[in-house]
């Protein structure tokens, strides 16, 4: 491992291997930090000037070796033999190349790949983002880096613990500032991140975000599952939720709470991580093919950096897609991702959305329950407007001449006649009865087809055949 070192105010933070330079160190005042592990040197250019030179990759021993120019390929001085220049001898030239030509942090821009915390440091790769690349044929290229507790405290006091969680995630874009390092023993670049700039992460996530929004509404597709109808009796449900999760045991205890009289299919998926895009959409066609009736996805908590998987393409195509409705509840009260932007209803919690589908039920019971009262008060003013009616009649007829009588009671007499010969049960009790297909009465084997369903009632009740044979 390399000496490393920083200059923070008034004091040069020196990290790495400090131990085979402790005396030097000490001879510089400087005092060890046992909590970050690091040397604290006041600053001053003679102190400056000394830790660059045990910062320096290239050793006594290289430098002292007999140097031989090749101009003719415009190089750099090296130690060679007769046979060609050693590989060690190389490694220490390349190391010096970088040490020159960087002396100072450069901002570098790259995604996060193999974050690794451990208590000694935080350990990642920098690759090479999509969009940086090139050549589609050319495999990604990645740099290890490395941010040691010293930076890793000064970082969190400039930006936040938090916003420094959010943004230190496997896949996320971001512009480090980092010291450029060369490892001789292993001839590997490395970077020794000293800062990042939290407004460049957020800028690259919110402009992907609003890039998949404006497509979606250029296509119409934001509004797809929207428009699609909520069943009024949702028997069938959809769950997709990582297994085991708090997530889907809250949903499902409530469904249960609330005498859920349906069935609900649960899906696996990861709510969390680059398999979100994946696996969330195939969970989503899988569910639409099973017949649900609705599909709910929900997830527990989290940072806000863990709604950006839910932004994806991927997923906003598998919502906008799907064809039966989708309840999100990916339990954000503050942030809202594209999948709950463009679902057919977003709810806050797993909770939440469980007791909005019991809620359909009750809704809907209570709307017939509502009709039937209604209709029976209608019935009753209807009953007592006859009734007065009728009073009315009585009263006229028992004042009018037996003529009026007479003509009244032919007519009630053909009225009734009329009623009778429009009652279906003497028919239906001698064997008669009406055929109906779709609704439609049928008077003529010309209307029939071999395998129609037909309807018919009884005394006793309706019937449905098919026709097997017609002549």
């Amino acid at each position: 491992m390399a000496l490393h070192f920083t200059v923070r105010e008034d004091k040069i933070i020196v990290y790495g291997d400090t131990y085979r330079h402790r005396d030097a160190i000490k001879a510089l005042s400087g005092r060890f930090d046992k909590v970050f592990k690091t040397w604290q040197i006041p600053l001053n250019d003679e102190a400056l000037k000394k830790v660059q030179e045990l910062a320096s990759p290239v050793t006594a021993g290289v430098t002292a070796a007999k140097p031989e120019k090749i101009a003719e390929r415009g190089g750099t001085e090296l130690p060679r033999t007769d046979q060609g220049i050693p590989v060690r001898d190389l490694v220490a030239a390349v190391a010096q190349s970088i040490a020159t030509g960087f002396p100072g942090p450069v901002w570098v821009i790259g995604e996060i790949e193999n974050l690794t915390i451990r208590p000694q440091g935080i350990f990642l790769n920098l690759a090479e983002t999509k969009e940086q690349g090139r050549n589609a044929t050319v495999g990604s290229i990645s740099v290890k880096a490395t941010i040691w507790p010293n930076g890793l405290e000064y970082m969190a006091q400039m930006h936040g613990e938090e916003t420094l969680r959010q943004i230190m995630q496997d896949g996320m874009q971001v512009r480090c500032l980092c010291r450029v390092g060369f490892y001789r023993d292993r001839a590997q670049l490395s970077l020794t991140i000293e800062n990042i700039d939290p407004l460049f992460t957020r800028g690259a996530l919110a402009l992907a975000r609003e890039t998949l929004l404006k497509d979606l509404r250029l296509k119409g597709l934001d509004r797809a599952n929207k428009q699609l109808p909520m069943p009024f009796f949702p028997f069938r449900i959809g769950l997709i939720s990582s297994e085991g999760s708090r997530a889907e045991s809250d949903f499902l205890h409530q469904m249960e709470s609330g005498l859920f009289p349906g069935k609900i299919l649960f899906m696996h998926a990861a709510t969390q991580g680059e398999k979100v895009p994946i696996e969330v959409p195939a969970a989503i066609k899988h569910l639409a093919a099973a017949g649900c009736d609705v599909i709910v996805i929900t997830r527990g908590g989290g940072s806000a950096a863990d709604l950006r998987w839910f932004d994806s393409p991927e997923i906003a195509y598998a919502v906008a897609g799907c064809p039966v409705p989708i309840i999100a509840a990916i339990g954000h009260h503050d942030d809202t991702c594209i999948a709950e932007e463009i679902c057919h209803l977003r709810q806050k919690t797993p909770t939440a959305a469980a007791q909005y589908l019991i809620d359909c039920f009750a809704t809907v019971r209570s709307r017939i329950d509502a009709a039937g009262t209604g209709l029976k008060n209608s019935i009753d003013r209807m009953a007592e407007v006859q009734m007065q009616w009728f009073e009315v009649l009585a009263g006229r007829l028992q004042t009018a001449a037996l003529r009026a009588i007479s003509a009244y009671a032919s007519e009630l007499s053909a009225i009734e006649m009329r009623l009778a010969a429009l009652d279906p049960k003497p028919w239906l009790d001698r064997g008669w009865t009406r055929l109906s297909v779709n609704g439609e009465a049928i008077d003529s084997i010309t209307q029939l087809k071999k395998g129609m369903l037909v309807h018919a009632r009884l005394k006793d009740g309706p019937v449905s055949m098919v026709v097997e044979s017609l002549k």
